[in-house]
């Protein structure tokens, strides 16, 4: 099937349109649709981000692969609807980074990050009616919140230090510490999300992403419990018998 005079992207499209042939192909393959494909592409990236947070720079190779194969796989759906093919999403993308970076391509200058920074959200909101038009509606809450809180301090919207955005995650705090005192369960719903929107924006603020700072705190997290479940197995104990004083204790003492 392999052939000299073909690149290897060529291979992995051949073989894409060989597992989608009406007659020859795998049955499951054949049956896929765009639609029934979005889980599967979303959870390449997450096994991608996993592995990039564990440093497996082989496992990332692979799971890479996989991540290329669903572009693959959805650009073959798309041709055989007489949508568009593979190579028009590389013309897209191509011409879509040329564009955006006229200071490397064209002559284009800019006096420092935050002109490019505006310029880069002007050129992706031209089709659009208002400054957060552009951002899916489906993405992740996190993401989402994270997408909105740049774009508009890329337009002025901002806090002038990042310590007046801890002021604020203090302030949204002291809220919800009220509404919890009244029992107010309705507004506590509101002021828990204006403290989590708050703490994001402190993230932005410090120029980190929210989603890979909470990676690294959910597997500190992970690690540390672990060497806590390791104490109780080696004392021969039942972590169902222990008080929330004795497991509190044994996570000060692996600190």
């Amino acid at each position: 099937m392999k052939s000299k005079n073909h690149s290897k992207i060529d291979y992995l499209l051949k073989i894409m349109k060989r597992l989608r042939d009406p007659v020859k192909g795998c049955p499951w393959d054949k049956k896929q649709t765009l639609e029934s494909i979005i889980p599967h592409t979303i959870e390449e990236v997450y096994e991608v981000s996993e592995q990039i947070h564990n440093k497996d720079y082989v496992k990332l190779k692979e799971e890479l692969g996989d991540l290329l194969f669903q572009v693959i796989y959805l650009s073959q759906i798309a041709k055989e609807r007489n949508k568009f093919n593979f190579n028009h999403i590389v013309s897209s993308v191509t011409n879509k980074m040329i564009k955006r970076h006229p200071h490397v391509f064209k002559n284009k200058k800019f006096k420092n990050s935050d002109e490019f920074r505006i310029f880069w959200e002007k050129s992706k909101n031209h089709k659009s009616n208002g400054l957060l038009d552009s951002i899916p509606s489906n993405f992740p809450a996190i993401i989402k919140a994270f997408k909105i809180q740049k774009k508009v301090a890329n337009v002025g919207f901002d806090y002038k230090n990042k310590l007046e955005t801890i002021d604020k995650v203090i302030e949204e705090a002291k809220e919800l510490k009220l509404e919890i005192k009244k029992k107010n369960y309705k507004k506590i719903n509101e002021e828990l999300g204006d403290l989590i929107f708050a703490s994001l924006d402190v993230a932005r603020k410090l120029n980190v992403h929210p989603e890979n700072i909470l990676a690294k705190a959910n597997n500190k997290f992970i690690s540390r419990w672990r060497k806590v479940e390791k104490i109780i197995n080696q004392n021969n104990q039942n972590i169902k018998n222990l008080s929330t004083k004795d497991l509190n204790n044994l996570w000060k003492r692996i600190k």
